[in-house]
């Protein structure tokens, strides 16, 4: 199976906001998944913007420690206030050893990363949202629940460093990763909604666990992948 990309606008906005970067490291593949928010005025933007930086981060750092990961996180975010201020994104992001088959994980808001298997997909990761936040008493109308959903507990901001959450896993031949944002996961998968009929922008990278990463399979309706 050769790496497959899809990814399209939601029918509530403006323009398709959600972003990846796919690259390979010597024997790391590495993949950064960025979905921009439209509260802000250049979304889509600081969503291109931290996929392709991070992905030189990860490129430069893929056989070095979490810390220096984290610096180079640091370093890319204190320039944001030059041109983002006001834009908030969620972001997922691997690093891939194809020989012993240890993955990376970043995530940080409400991207998800995870396997996909025969019969089922398995998340690796928890969304930084409300509705998952320990202690709350149950939801009282549909639309507390929604809300709770929808808000985040932790996304890129250029006011804030928030630390991505990080995991090490150890896959196996025949797995493939899956990186998605919350349009595809929550909105589709999770509630049914068509794909057709989805509010939000659905965007979902789909990498098969190969020795090289020769070809991307592409149905996007707009110029949101780099490689």
């Amino acid at each position: 199976m050769r790496a497959r990309w899809f990814s399209q606008q939601g029918r509530e906005r403006a323009r398709n906001s959600d972003a990846v970067a796919v690259g390979q490291q010597g024997q790391y593949l590495l993949a950064v998944l960025v979905d921009g928010a439209e509260k802000g005025p250049r979304g889509a933007e600081l969503a291109r913007h931290w996929a392709d930086t991070v992905l030189q981060a990860l490129a430069e750092a893929a056989a070095l420690s979490q810390a220096t990961v984290d610096s180079r996180l640091r370093q890319a975010h204190a320039q944001l206030r030059d041109g983002f201020l006001r834009d908030i994104a969620s972001y997922c992001m691997v690093s891939l050893d194809l020989e012993t088959l240890a993955v990376h994980v970043w995530h940080c808001g409400d991207c998800r990363v995870g396997l996909r298997r025969p019969t089922e997909t398995r998340w690796l990761t928890t969304p930084h949202i409300l509705a998952h936040q320990p202690g709350l008493p149950p939801s009282r109308a549909p639309e507390e629940q929604e809300r709770r959903e929808q808000q985040l507990t932790r996304s890129l901001n250029a006011r804030r460093f928030c630390p991505p959450e990080h995991q090490v896993f150890s896959l196996q031949q025949g797995q493939t990763l899956l990186l998605s944002t919350d349009g595809y996961w929550q909105e589709h998968l999770n509630a049914g909604t068509p794909l057709h009929c989805l509010r939000d922008d659905a965007s979902l990278l789909i990498l098969p666990l190969v020795s090289a990463l020769d070809q991307i399979d592409q149905a996007s309706d707009t110029d949101n992948l780099r490689s």
